[in-house]
């Protein structure tokens, strides 16, 4: 291969680079506004502000979709929560429905889970969901104990 043909191949392949670059930020870009789209109504909240949230909202439903594994005696079941394991919430979430166009916050062993299912109900149309970051380790790290919410 003689020189000019290398150089005309690097051209040509910093241009395909060049191109697979911009591809991939457009297909970024778009799966950010679809992401966005479906999480709009779902919101990461800090323990603390779930404890407000709670606090001041005494018609707040608790939503627990943690698996009978994930209760323990550093982990315990939440007083007057909903528990609908993560699992099970396509199959049950109707059982939601006189919370619709209310607040509802979620919580999960770690927070994973239900970010999973807020961003669930969310695409299910309820508009007013949250999630506590870190989960009921969070809750229990922060000291705010068994909270107490609408069943």
């Amino acid at each position: 291969m003689s020189r000019n043909e290398r150089s005309a191949l690097s051209r040509l392949g910093g241009t395909a680079l060049l191109g697979v670059f911009l591809v991939t930020e457009v297909a970024c870009a778009t799966g950010r506004r679809v992401m966005a789209s479906l999480t709009s109504n779902c919101h990461e909240i800090e323990a603390g502000v779930a404890n407000e949230m709670i606090r001041d909202n005494p018609g707040i439903l608790l939503l627990d979709v943690r698996e009978d594994r994930d209760y323990t005696a550093d982990l315990p079941h939440l007083r007057k929560a909903r528990e609908i394991p993560l699992p099970d919430l396509p199959r049950r979430y109707r059982e939601l429905a006189a919370w619709k166009k209310e607040s509802i916050v979620i919580f999960s062993r770690d927070g994973t889970d239900a970010a999973s299912a807020c961003e669930f109900l969310s695409r299910q149309e309820f508009p007013y969901v949250s999630y506590v970051a870190g989960g009921m380790s969070a809750w229990m790290q922060g000291g705010y104990g068994r909270p107490s919410g609408r069943p």
